[in-house]
């Protein structure tokens, strides 16, 4: 009975001291297993998104009647949608950073069109083509080529698509210069004021720039057929042949054929009817949106984002909960700003900033400049108190309550108990994915308004 017994008590003291080793190796750790299984699931939820990069230009990314729009860009939301996964969508106007970032394996998807023919897989992977365009002369109007002078075609500093003047009247006449830091739009602009001749660009470009440019028009092509493609990311090989299969799949859908009606051909009446009419505004509210941003310090693409979001520019909404007006302050906080339904537009918009300016300070000793607009758009949609709380909770859990993903999660997981339950937070139970989609979708309009509206 004692050998039985004194081999229960080596038993226990073995396993104490095994404990202790692992402990002291770091094997295990006194983490509770449910916070432990809540940041997996986390993570797991963070990874399904689909990051991607888009480089500003007419085709493919800009604002139309406050929308953000474009044939890439509506392409890559149409992927995540088929996909059942979130998309986050990053702008660069700078064509040198955007090639940068074509290299740097960061994003999922860069759509940024430049000779990728130049590099091996093992630098950049292509997708398959998801259009195709050619290089076109573009030159005025009452411009008639004189064969016996020599003839400068100007391109952009990155364009690199192969030209073939060969098509055209004596041929050697014909030069193609690449201009330093210039893009597509400073040279059209240079061809209405008369300061060149003529430049080339993709026909997908032209077609999308010419509405704005009464005076000039499209000329020959002046090359063959090229793919664009998207590069992505060589880590995601799992990913990447999803999206191989959904290009090949949606391209032979009446969908695609919509969208490249709308964006790709010159008989789209977005492009006849619509393009020229509102290429340096927002709304027919700039001037008073641009004035009480100014006198706050505030940035007025930035709101004039969120007044898209709330009523589309109308005057006369009504929403739920009794908000009202241009900017769809609810009842307590129009009364605090001294707003009634019988306001005018003006008076809306100055509270309105005033509101936002208000939210702003909250914030800004809390969290860097760059992410500062993500979260003043969440209180605006939400209350600050709940923004707060989810802070509270991502700081709580080891994570950074200055970077608005991160606090997004935690946003989202105030809809659980055991999270809206937690002593930290002081505002108790929220639906949060509401307002994250809220946040992305006014950040994305936000970054839109500041790259096409000066």
């Amino acid at each position: 009975m004692k050998k039985k017994h004194y081999s229960y008590l080596f038993l226990l003291v073995a396993t104490l001291l095994l404990g202790a080793f692992l402990l002291w190796h770091g094997r295990i750790t006194h983490t509770p297993l449910v916070p432990k299984f809540k940041h997996e699931k986390k993570v797991k939820q963070h990874s399904d998104t689909i990051s991607a990069l888009i480089f500003c230009h007419a085709a493919d990314y800009f604002v139309y009647h406050g929308s953000v729009i474009g044939f890439q860009y509506d392409l890559i939301k149409q992927l995540g949608k088929d996909l059942g996964r979130p998309v986050t969508i990053s702008i660069e106007n700078d064509p040198a950073q955007a090639f940068m970032k074509s290299l740097s394996n960061e994003y999922d998807i860069v759509g940024f069109d430049f000779d990728k023919e130049l590099f091996t897989p093992e630098y950049i992977l292509q997708s398959e083509p998801h259009s195709y365009t050619y290089p076109v002369l573009i030159m005025r109007k009452e411009k008639h080529p004189d064969t016996t002078l020599a003839h400068v075609v100007h391109a952009s500093e990155m364009y690199t698509n192969r030209v073939d003047f060969s098509v055209l009247d004596n041929p050697k006449s014909w030069k193609l210069q690449h201009d330093v830091d210039l893009t597509v739009e400073d040279l059209f602009d240079m061809l209405e004021d008369k300061t060149i001749d003529y430049l080339v660009c993709n026909y997908n470009v032209a077609i999308t720039m010419l509405p704005f440019y009464k005076h000039l028009t499209l000329g020959p092509r002046i090359g063959e057929n090229f793919p664009r493609t998207w590069v992505l990311n060589i880590d995601n090989t799992t990913l990447n042949d999803t999206i191989n299969q959904w290009l090949h799949n949606f391209k032979k859908t009446k969908q695609y054929e919509r969208l490249c009606t709308r964006y790709l051909s010159r008989e789209s009446q977005l492009i006849q009817n619509s393009f020229g009419q509102k290429r340096n505004s927002i709304s027919s509210y700039d001037k008073i949106i641009q004035s009480v941003c100014a006198k706050r310090g505030l940035d007025w693409h930035f709101m004039s984002s969120i007044v898209y979001q709330e009523s589309h520019f109308n005057s006369d909404v009504l929403g739920m909960g009794g908000s009202f007006g241009i900017m769809q302050m609810m009842p307590v906080t129009c009364e605090r700003y001294g707003i009634t339904d019988t306001s005018t537009v003006e008076e809306q918009l100055i509270a309105g900033a005033k509101y936002i300016s208000f939210l702003y300070n909250i914030f800004k000793d809390k969290v860097d400049t760059s992410q500062i607009y993500y979260f003043v758009a969440g209180a605006y949609n939400s209350g600050p108190g709940h923004i707060i709380d989810a802070r509270a909770l991502c700081e709580k859990h080891g994570g950074n309550p200055s970077n608005w993903k991160e606090v997004a999660e935690y946003l989202i997981l105030k809809s659980h108990r055991e999270y809206y339950s937690d002593p930290v937070v002081k505002c108790g139970y929220y639906p949060g994915k509401h307002t994250v989609n809220y946040v992305d979708e006014v950040m994305t309009r936000y970054l839109g308004y500041q790259n096409t509206k000066q």
